[in-house]
Formats: structure tokens, sequence, C-alpha cells
């Protein structure tokens, strides 16, 4: 892997466009952490290259597809499709940042019609072998998708990476239908864990392993219900349904792990990741 390479620094959060961006934080690889004051996004700032990237996100490595991982990987698709079941019925899917495809298996098995897209060709090659699903790669802006053509268009761990992810959020909108339903997991860097680790390496007391938690080598962007809420609904045509946090499901269900699951899902601050479904709005006629 080639060292990191940066573009020149943002002038002006990505999301919002406001000018109020100030650095926020550092990590122990030098990464500047920065904030925006109109929105409250923080992000990486510089950001890397697109080249860097692309040789980033073709040497991930493949998920396994079996054992106790991959089961706790589906249940935890499982649960999501159950959520998003609850405000759409199953019809056009998409996957944006599909990987190898387990969302699409789990959710082709409820009955929707699923299609992806991801980034690297031969991740993509692979996924839609093993789903049997179109799946797309290269430049998610430039593919022939029709407007409103999607009932459900799904993002799990993704708006975090691009550089660009107000542009993944307008292409969202367009794509879906109206009353169609958007689903975001993302990392949440409010949680009660990562704003205990932030305010400890600011005191000086995570030298070695300060700012470990934005994980920087890959995520660009850091969301928390807070900030997230409010963009969706003010900047893109989007209505929130639910906001819950996202554990892991565990691997030996008890009445202690359910309670555990339970509270974390009601109080997405208590877990490290969370998930937002929004309704796209209906145009007035």
């Amino acid at each position: 892997m080639s060292a990191p390479a940066y573009d020149p620094p943002l002038t002006a959060c990505p999301l919002c466009r406001s000018t109020a961006i100030r650095d926020f934080d550092h990590d122990m690889r030098g990464a500047v952490i920065a904030r925006c004051d109109e929105c409250g996004v923080k992000f990486m700032n510089p950001q890397y290259t697109d080249a860097y990237l692309a040789e980033l996100y073709g040497g991930y490595a493949d998920e396994p597809t079996s054992g106790p991982r991959w089961a706790r990987r589906r249940a935890q698709k499982e649960r999501n499709l159950s959520l998003i079941e609850q405000y759409v019925r199953p019809g056009r899917f998409l996957s944006v940042g599909c990987g190898d495809g387990v969302e699409l298996r789990v959710a082709k098995e409820r009955g929707w019609s699923v299609e992806g897209f991801d980034v690297d060709p031969k991740r993509t090659a692979k996924a839609a072998a093993a789903t049997g699903a179109t799946i797309y790669a290269g430049d998610l802006f430039s593919l022939p998708m029709p407007d409103e053509s999607f009932d459900c268009v799904y993002l799990d761990q993704v708006l975090e990476h691009p550089k660009r992810p107000a542009d993944y959020l307008r292409f969202c909108e367009r794509v879906l239908r109206p009353n169609g339903v958007l689903f975001l997991g993302v990392p949440n860097i409010e949680s009660v864990s990562s704003t205990f680790k932030t305010a400890l390496g600011k005191a000086g007391m995570r030298r070695r392993r300060r700012g470990r938690h934005y994980d920087s080598w890959h995520h660009q962007f850091y969301f928390a219900p807070a900030t997230l809420v409010p963009l969706l609904e003010r900047r893109f045509g989007f209505r929130v349904l639910a906001v819950h946090g996202d554990p892991k499901p565990s691997p030996h269900p008890d009445v202690l792990s359910r309670l555990r699951e339970g509270l974390s899902r009601g109080m997405p601050n208590l877990d490290s990741s969370f998930v937002v479904v929004a309704l796209k709005r209906a145009q007035p006629a």
C-alpha cells in the first residue's frame, strides 16, 4: 500500500457548504479532524486523493461467508430489513456499497428485487456471482439509473467513506420513489465511548492511541444522530422516521444480551454505530 496522499485542505463544509469550519482534533497518525460550526459534522481535512482511495478500497479483504462472524452479520442485516419493512413493502432495493452482498441475499430472500453498487469491480463480480443480482461498479453518478426507480436505497457503513457524501444523499433522493425509504448505518462519533475517548485524547491521556476511534485510515466523515437527522430533513428532502443504535447481535442470545441490545437500540448514543430510516417526501401536486 502506498503512503497516504492528500488533496488540498477544504475551505468549506462538504455537506452544508458553510465556511465556518475549524480544526477540532487530531489522531496519532497526524490526521486533522475538522468540525463545521454550522451543521456540526466532523470530517478529515485534508482528505485522501482519489487515487489513494482507489488503491485502498481495491485492497479490502473479503468477509467470511460462513461461521459465527457471518451469522452475526446476517442477523444484523435481517434486523435492518425488518426495520425497513415497517415503513415500506418489499419492492426494488438498491444497496450502495454492497461489499460481498450479504444484505442483497437477505433482501432477496425476503421478497425484494435487488441491485447493488460498489467501487471495486473484482469484488462486485464475486458478489454478483454469489447473489445472482445485478451489481454495478465504477462511478455511481454516471450509472444509467432512472429517477424515482427504487423503493429502498440502503447504505450501511458507507457514508463515512466517500469524499462527497452530499452527492450520495442527493443521488439517493433522486432514485427513490416518492415515499420510498433511505436506510443509513454509520459510526456514531458522539457515542458515549467515542465522546469519552475524544476527551481523554484532548487531555493528553491517550498519546499513543489518540483519535484511534476516528478510524482515519479509511473513514473521512464522522456523524451523530444530532447532526445527521437535521441534515437529512433540512437539506436533502427526507423525513426521518426512525433512529436506533445498531449493536452487533450476540452469538449466544440470552436475557441479559437481549436487554443490552434493547437499551442500545433505544438509546443510540450507547452504541458505536446508529441507523436511520428516512422517507423521501412526496412532491406536492
